[in-house]
């Protein structure tokens, strides 16, 4: 099956993600400059308003940038198909700004340097929206087992609880940008929440009167 153009929020994110990724591995310089700008860092060490957006876009190593982007690609597409632009724009941007309120805050209790990046809050994100969406769907998880969407959203978090456990005790503080990535995918559950109980039908429209009905 050929693989199909994604729709334009999707393509875009894509296109960005990938761009600044190359460049920055190809101009050393730029790389830092990306770094400095875009990631988020601790609101008391270089930190600026813009990056709580911005951060997802700052891959720092190809592999973290290829799953995410590959996780966008099939996960993103499919949502914002099935949500529209204005809707799946809204969950992305509940999925970035919960990791970033979640890195706020942690480093502002505990303290650290590691920045915030990737796409990973947003990505899991949409694997919660998969798994509420979609719970009986089964995928081949990692090409090896078969399991429904809402056995690999457990799977998956579960790995993250896992590797942040392990990094609490190397001291470099790296397990914060795990936490605040599973922020961002209560970030994503929250707005889905907020979507069912708000439809954006919630304000009812009179019938239009000039249709006569026929007995």
């Amino acid at each position: 099956m050929p693989l199909q153009l994604p729709p334009p929020v999707t393509r875009a994110l894509l296109i960005a993600c990938s761009v600044l990724m190359f460049l920055g591995a190809a101009i050393r310089p730029l790389g830092a400059l990306e770094l400095q700008w875009l990631a988020q860092f601790p609101v008391m060490s270089g930190f600026w308003p813009w990056q709580v957006v911005t951060y997802p876009l700052v891959h720092l190593d190809g592999l973290s940038w290829f799953f995410n982007m590959l996780m966008l690609y099939f996960f993103g597409s499919r949502l914002e198909e099935i949500w529209g632009t204005r809707r799946y724009i809204q969950f992305l941007l509940a999925c970035t700004v919960a990791a970033a309120i979640v890195y706020a805050l942690l480093t502002l209790v505990i303290g650290t340097f590691v920045p915030l990046t990737t796409t990973a809050s947003i990505t899991f994100g949409m694997l919660v929206a998969f798994g509420i969406l979609f719970p009986n769907q089964r995928i081949m998880l990692y090409f090896v087992a078969e399991v429904t969407m809402r056995t690999a959203v457990w799977v998956f978090i579960g790995l993250a609880v896992i590797m942040m456990i392990g990094q609490m005790f190397n001291g470099t503080g790296a397990w914060i940008s795990q936490v605040a990535q599973l922020g961002g995918a209560l970030g994503g559950y929250l707005m889905i929440l907020y979507w069912r109980w708000r439809p954006p039908s919630f304000k009812r429209k009179k019938p239009p009167t000039h249709i006569r009905r026929v007995h």
